[in-house]
């Protein structure tokens, strides 16, 4: 009987500790990885002429189809659309070009499985970027002249 009793509580302790690690109940739970990655960015454009801004205060677009909510396509390198964004308000950045307009975007749950991204804002000209380098959270710089 104790040891009945001896092998019930083994076994009793054995099935708490497999639940505390996750193994009971775990059939339930999909084994599929995410497949997406968040993609962050932001379009340049340049500041009104002679204006001098200090970073960081809020600016707008000189280009008239650049805009905060204006969308931000990626496609695949065959130029399908696999996601979309939007702009956000703009803001003066500087960098080794100089001082510009700023707009960020931020777009969730990009797919994977390419080698390249096309980044398409406003019907401009896509411009690529290595899949490598934004999955490894680069930024994707857009730089846009009139």
């Amino acid at each position: 009987m104790v040891r009945r009793t001896a092998l019930s509580l083994v076994n009793l302790a054995a099935a708490g500790a497999l639940a505390g690690c996750g193994f009971v109940g775990a059939s339930s739970v999909s084994d599929q990885k995410p497949n997406g990655f968040v993609l962050r960015g932001h379009v340049a454009v340049p500041v009104a002429t002679g204006a001098t801004p200090p970073s960081g205060t809020a600016c707008e677009s000189t280009l008239p189809d650049v805009a905060p909510n204006n969308e931000v396509k990626v496609v695949d390198p065959q130029g399908h659309q696999i996601a979309v964004g939007y702009l956000g308000d703009g803001v003066i950045g500087s960098d080794s070009s100089g001082t510009a307009c700023d707009l960020p975007f931020e777009i969730r749950q990009v797919p994977g499985g390419v080698t390249s991204y096309g980044i398409v804002i406003a019907g401009h000209p896509a411009q690529t970027f290595s899949a490598t380098s934004l999955r490894e959270n680069q930024e994707a710089v857009i730089s846009l002249r009139p």
